[in-house]
């Protein structure tokens, strides 16, 4: 059954609780070491060993040399050329997912693809399964535990559900993903701010503490809209019920609801009080961090994949708790998750029989655990999470296993995503209010092709 999209007899938008997540690890070590012999095992196929290409999107777009990402999918690449004799070739892609997705659109037209690829999970891979994408059952299938191995199945297969792995399966889960508030505690106490904020209540209130200090209060990076977006997605599980994701994705819930509204209402207040950089409506988002990282900003709201360069940054100063909310329906306290990014192999690669050991070893339980030990993510390697040992990771690991709700933008198609993202970004920045900017989400669905 679709952990997603089925709740009783009701159909609905649900992320698998944390208990189903943590009652796996118990048998998770056996069966990530069977999955580590496997995917070292010698391919049969010629072109199993073979060179390949491997276009890296998403939060994976900044795996720039040297970056924590990058040292990780070194990691891969150098395991891959022991066993294969093959090398890897890495291409970022745009981080601007509009452009992302315009240069994958072209590359599936032109069959000018890659071996495989790291997308994001849910709608940036839905949208090509039955044109663009090779369906992954027989390797799936043929690897000894594979798919027992593994956690967050859904967004990656046809219709958002696996059905337990008889589901036809499109992409390969790599990390799970939420959002958290990193503070300097330094910053803290500077300002006489004891404790992180609970509510945008208090966290408004401790604006003019850490301004009257100079400090920012809270570094934010909305130039694509997609600080707003992390903001607000994760703000849904305050105000909506569980079914009520999946409600949006049908139409049946129109963005025009309070429950949508009202959140962003709340949000935009951050800007209006002045709680932001004053660039935060300009600023990318990733490098809108640097005013954290500095020393200069008190908070910054991110994902577990910054951990360890947040780490290095700002050391024993670096502090980190849920994230605030603003409203308080029945799911108010549960944090939003779900996948983020999954491996794809295109339909037309040349080498499709090495992209699948090269992806088995990123997320077999050696490649997953190094994931979250050089990145800070949050592997779906069921035996790579029992082997977390980082504060900061396993808080990661706990607030996405108290999950109500999925985000939204990993749920609906990327077009959807990519004109909410627009309408995000213009509520914040003041162009429209935000009742407007969801009047013109749901008026903008009707012009989008199916």
């Amino acid at each position: 059954m679709n952990r997603f999209f089925s709740r009783g007899a009701r159909r609905g938008a649900r992320l698998g609780r944390g208990a189903a997540l943590l009652a796996a690890l118990a048998a998770a070590t056996a069966v990530g070491l069977a999955l580590t012999a496997s995917s070292s095992a010698r391919p049969a196929s010629p072109n199993a060993s073979a060179s390949i290409t491997v276009w890296l999107s998403g939060t994976y777009a900044g795996a720039t040399p040297g970056s924590t990402y990058r040292k990780w999918l070194d990691g891969v690449a150098a395991r891959y050329e022991k066993l294969y004799g093959g090398k890897v070739k890495y291409v970022l892609t745009p981080i601007n997912n509009a452009q992302f997705t315009a240069k994958i659109v072209a590359a599936f037209a032109s069959k000018a693809v890659p071996d495989a690829m790291l997308v994001y999970s849910g709608g940036y891979t839905t949208p090509y399964m039955l044109s663009s994408l090779r369906q992954l059952n027989d390797y799936v299938d043929k690897t000894p535990g594979f798919y027992a191995s593994q956690s967050q199945w859904d967004l990656s297969c046809l219709n958002l559900d696996c059905k337990s792995g008889k589901g036809k399966i499109y992409a390969i889960p790599n990390d799970t993903g939420t959002y958290a508030l990193f503070y300097n505690k330094a910053l803290f106490r500077k300002a006489g701010v004891a404790t992180p904020p609970k509510t945008y209540t208090e966290l408004l209130a401790d604006c003019a503490k850490f301004k009257a200090k100079g400090i920012i209060p809270l570094a934010y990076g909305d130039r694509d809209g997609y600080s707003t977006d992390n903001w607000v997605t994760y703000d849904y599980t305050s105000y909506m019920s569980g079914g009520d994701i999946a409600l949006i994705n049908a139409g049946k819930l129109k963005y025009t609801d309070p429950k949508l509204v009202r959140p962003l209402e709340a949000l935009v207040k951050f800007k209006q009080q002045g709680c932001v950089n004053a660039d935060a409506s300009t600023h990318e988002n990733n490098d809108a961090n640097t005013y954290f990282t500095s020393g200069k900003a008190a908070m910054v709201q991110m994902f577990p994949f910054v951990v360890k360069q947040f780490e290095h940054a700002l050391g024993s100063k670096l502090g980190l708790a849920r994230l605030p909310q603003s409203g308080h329906g029945p799911l108010a306290g549960k944090s939003a998750a779900n996948s983020f990014h999954n491996w794809v192999i295109p339909k037309n690669a040349k080498n499709p029989d090495a992209a699948w050991n090269f992806v088995k070893l990123a997320v077999d339980k050696t490649g997953a655990g190094q994931l979250a030990s050089t990145v800070g993510g949050l592997p779906t390697n069921k035996a790579a999470v029992a082997g977390i040992k980082d504060p900061l990771t396993k808080f990661f690991l706990a607030t996405a296993s108290d999950s109500g709700i999925p985000l939204l933008d990993s749920v609906v198609p990327a077009k959807v995503a990519l004109l909410y993202y627009v309408q995000l970004q213009a509520a914040f920045a003041g162009k429209v209010s935000p009742s407007q900017a969801m009047k013109n989400v749901e008026n903008g669905l009707k012009t989008l092709n199916p």
